[in-house]
């Protein structure tokens, strides 16, 4: 039983954390690869 509450507090923490981490990867990409998209202009 202790198992069982374990495993599913610590899914409940890594879910969100690993969609944080996956999602901060895929915006700094272009950083890495030079795909890096020109700002509009400022006036």
């Amino acid at each position: 039983m202790k198992a069982l509450i374990l495993v599913s507090v610590w899914a409940w923490i890594a879910v969100p954390l690993g969609w944080g981490v996956y999602q901060s990867v895929q915006k700094s990409m272009p950083l890495f690869t030079g795909h890096i998209q020109a700002a509009a202009p400022s006036r």
